[in-house]
């Protein structure tokens, strides 16, 4: 017993050690307890600071896109004019559309009114563009009229959402403490209930990690997010140089995303974009190797202390996990990646300098063809200069009519009746006069996108000569144009074609579209669509170049073809490699057993010809009937041989290309 005070008063030694231990246990708790707000304290105004951040820089990338388009206002004609508000309406996209991610600058209220306004304003400067030099005025004075009301109306919100922050933050403050005093008064008192507390105590520290979740991940993926990399890439450069390590930076951007998103919704890219992020988390190491979403389809891993030879394998591993397909609620999707590399110290000594390197190295890889890994170096930079040259050309070119047509004629092989001609594009050089050949000009063209825009000048050009030539030729005479895959990922090409068919009141099936079997594997699902599309308005469809790349039995059958055109590699050789005649023989068999027409493709000699002509082929093509011929001579050659009757025996035309 323990005695207390002149009275005598004792308290049980039972009761004064568990009076003592509930003390103890309350002192405990309360001190978790205030050091737990405190982490809630300083992480609140750090979340404030981050969402006005983020709006910040949505302000200043719209604040950019105006001051391009006030530049390309003043210079309508340069084509840097073009290529910067490009640049900056590209930035605007993804800052709009595809940065991800509650707790930033989307908790704005007036941000959903905004949004709408600027992607509005992107779709209509992407049309601008789309539209080429010289860019249009009045559509420039506009789009900078709207652009000033949009970030007149941002910045508004941004110093009304800036003091709502304040008062918010600092009206938390006053709750938490307040709070504080609360739950002490009553801890005091309610001692014994120590384990309700232990439970509000993990429920505040699952709070605090939510809230660095959300400063410091992507919400979409889990990642790390850019504000992250923001905070801590200068941390990670110092600990590679003290630790005398090297460091190496890898820029990853999907490939063909935005047809992902268009083809399947963008619920499919989102998770396509957590199946990358897996993939990445997997590869992630604790203090050594770091994945971040930089926002939209990109990505980054920052890689610490490895040689060069494990840096080449994480590189090659990569590359071979982030190409392939992958099965997204029932559809087979793609998954293909370009990967740009940059490594401390050799490529740069601060991270700007790795970053752009590993753009350059980026942008390399996709000029490549995409689906590549690059490692940067010098080279690479003007190896980019000359690329952008010749991409700059090709834009002069098509705002400047460079390009025409030459026809190769085709013939029918029991009557030798020309039954068409196909029409091959060519580049004249406005200067010298020299004529460039496809291959000089069509892969960067691909490369870079502008193949959409040569396409649709072809089918225009082709169309509108196919209908002068109606009153003059047979009635079976079918003008045929290739059309490359990229064309048909989306309904603009198709939308062209219908207009142009309006246009030159060209009959439908007086044109045919030459396609290769690339289209197929790019994007099946969304060819089928387009191609079915073009199929029911009456253009037939030829498969070019068949049995040189990804042949498929499965692409004849659901593609509704009307020709085969067998591949020039085929015929070279011809009479004396009995294989070749063999897959010669095959493809005209195939072709006969699916109601197709057979074209043979670069017939250059006369043994060739009688070899197919002995095999039934139906038609051919090639130097040793006619060169590609501009559209004046074989204009002169249809009048001429209008009033003539077929001749039985072989043909061949004397004509120069």
């Amino acid at each position: 017993m323990a005695r207390f005070g002149k009275t005598g008063w004792r308290v049980p030694v039972t009761y004064g050690t568990a009076i003592a231990a509930a003390v103890a246990c309350s002192g405990i708790l309360i001190t978790m307890l205030f050091l737990s707000i405190s982490k809630i304290e300083s992480s609140l105004p750090r979340f404030g600071f981050f969402a006005i951040r983020e709006f910040h820089i949505a302000i200043r990338d719209v604040t950019h896109l105006r001051d391009m388009v006030s530049l390309a206002q003043a210079a309508p004609t340069s084509a840097a004019s073009l290529d910067q508000l490009l640049a900056a309406n590209d930035l605007v996209y993804v800052r709009f559309e595809r940065v991800d991610g509650s707790g930033t600058s989307r908790e704005i209220p007036a941000y959903a009114a905004i949004v709408p306004r600027v992607n509005d304003s992107v779709t209509r400067i992407d049309a601008l563009i789309a539209a080429g030099l010289p860019l249009d005025a009045d559509r420039l004075k506009e789009m900078g009229l709207e652009l000033d009301q949009i970030v007149a109306r941002m910045n508004d919100e941004y110093y009304k959402f800036g003091e709502q922050v304040n008062a918010d933050l600092y009206a938390s403050e006053i709750s938490l403490n307040r709070f504080n005093y609360q739950i002490a008064f009553a801890l005091a008192i309610l001692s014994l209930l120590a384990i309700g507390t232990a439970v509000l105590l993990i429920g505040r520290r699952e709070t605090i990690k939510k809230l660095e979740f959300l400063a410091w991940r992507d919400a979409t993926t889990g990642l790390k997010n850019r504000a992250w990399m923001s905070a801590n890439r200068d941390d990670l450069l110092d600990q590679a140089k003290l630790a005398g390590k090297q460091l190496h930076l890898y820029l990853i951007d999907l490939d063909h995303f935005k047809n992902v998103n268009d083809t399947f919704g963008h619920h499919v890219g989102d998770l396509l974009l957590k199946a990358v992020a897996e993939i990445l988390q997997l590869i992630e190491r604790p203090g050594d190797v770091f994945a971040v979403r930089l926002g939209g389809d990109e990505f980054a891993i920052i890689e610490i202390g490895v040689a060069h030879s494990a840096e080449k394998a994480l590189g090659n591993r990569l590359r071979e996990q982030l190409n392939g397909f992958a099965e997204l609620e029932g559809h087979q999707v793609r998954v293909g990646a370009s990967i740009g590399m940059a490594s401390f110290p050799e490529h740069g000594a601060d991270i700007s300098t790795l970053m752009r390197n590993a753009d350059s190295a980026l942008y390399a890889a996709k000029a490549q063809g995409r689906a590549d890994l690059v490692t940067f170096s010098p080279a690479i930079l003007s190896q980019i200069d000359v690329q952008l040259g010749e991409e700059a050309a090709i834009k002069r070119a098509l705002n400047c009519d460079e390009f025409f047509l030459v026809w190769q004629p085709q013939f029918e092989l029991a009557t030798g009746r020309m039954t068409g001609a196909e029409a091959l594009v060519r580049w004249r050089d406005p200067i010298s006069g020299a004529i460039r050949p496809p291959m000089t000009f069509i892969p960067t063209a691909e490369r870079s996108d502008l193949i959409l825009e040569l396409d649709k000048l072809v089918l225009s050009k082709a169309c509108r000569q196919a209908a002068q030539w109606l009153p003059i030729c047979p009635e079976d005479f079918v003008c045929s144009v290739n059309v490359s895959g990229k064309s048909l990922q989306n309904d603009v090409y198709f939308t062209h074609l219908v207009e142009v068919l309006r246009q030159t009141a060209l009959p439908a099936s007086r044109l045919q579209l030459e396609i290769t079997e690339g289209v197929f594997v790019q994007n099946s699902r969304s060819a089928l669509r387009i191609l079915t599309a073009i199929r029911n308005i009456g253009v037939s469809l030829a498969l070019d170049d068949f049995g040189s790349g990804y042949a498929s039995f499965g692409y004849l059958a659901d593609f509704n073809l009307d020709q085969l055109k067998i591949d020039r590699s085929f015929l070279s050789d011809l009479a004396s490699s009995p294989k070749k005649q063999n897959v010669v023989r095959g493809i005209i068999a195939l072709a006969n057993s699916l109601s197709l027409t057979v074209v043979a493709e670069g017939v250059e000699n006369e043994a060739q010809l009688d070899f197919l002509i002995a095999e039934q082929c139906h038609r051919a093509q090639g130097f040793f009937m006619s060169k590609p011929i501009e559209e004046t001579v074989l204009t002169n050659h249809m009048i001429a041989r209008s009033g003539r009757t077929r001749s039985a025996g072989k043909f061949k035309l004397s004509l120069s290309a």
